[in-house]
């Protein structure tokens, strides 16, 4: 008869696979608790610094400023965002961004696709010149990357300039406003 020899070591277990498990819970409890808290402190409004009158976001493509939408009931094809100045100084560079909070499961979270939205400024800007600068409505659009509606969630919408009247952090409108389902 022969015996196998016992090769097993108590030496050989390897604890990596419980470190790896432990580490992805975590993460994806604090995305869940950060997604969360984003949503529940979020309020719809806007802060405009002199110089700009008024701002409005809208889902209707218009001539002039329809009435200002804090909250879309159904995700519009794209937003149209009216920027009402006063005496802008000409040679202003402008520069407008929307970034978009959403809270959703942890696994599109973790494996969804990013929906970009770029801005689109095929509008007619409708200014006249003025001894200080120009006054009148600026008109863009923002929609998806793929031609989708906007998606659902908490957007803030933040207008720099480089002129003087920008806040301290440049920023000269800033606006939050929601898109539901």
């Amino acid at each position: 008869m022969s015996a196998l020899p016992n090769t097993a070591t108590r030496g050989g277990y390897r604890r990596w696979p419980l470190y790896v498990l432990v580490a992805v819970t975590l993460v994806a409890l604090a995305l869940i608790v950060e997604a969360f808290l984003r949503a529940e402190t979020f309020s719809p409004g806007e802060e405009v610094s002199p110089g700009v009158r008024d701002v409005v976001v809208s889902g209707e493509n218009s001539l002039y400023p329809p009435p200002d939408t804090n909250h879309f009931q159904q995700p519009p094809e794209a937003i149209f965002v009216y920027l009402s100045v006063e005496d802008l100084p000409s040679g202003e560079d402008m520069e407008a961004r929307v970034e978009r909070a959403w809270s959703e499961s942890i696994f599109s979270l973790l494996f969804g696709q990013s929906i970009g939205l770029e801005a689109v400024d095929e509008q007619e800007d409708q200014l006249s010149a003025g001894g200080t600068g120009a006054t009148g409505i600026l008109k863009f659009a923002f929609r998806t990357d793929s031609g989708e509606p906007v998606p659902p969630g908490n957007y803030t919408l933040g207008i720099s300039s480089t002129g003087e009247d920008a806040g301290a952090d440049g920023v000269a409108v800033r606006k939050s406003f929601v898109v539901e389902e």
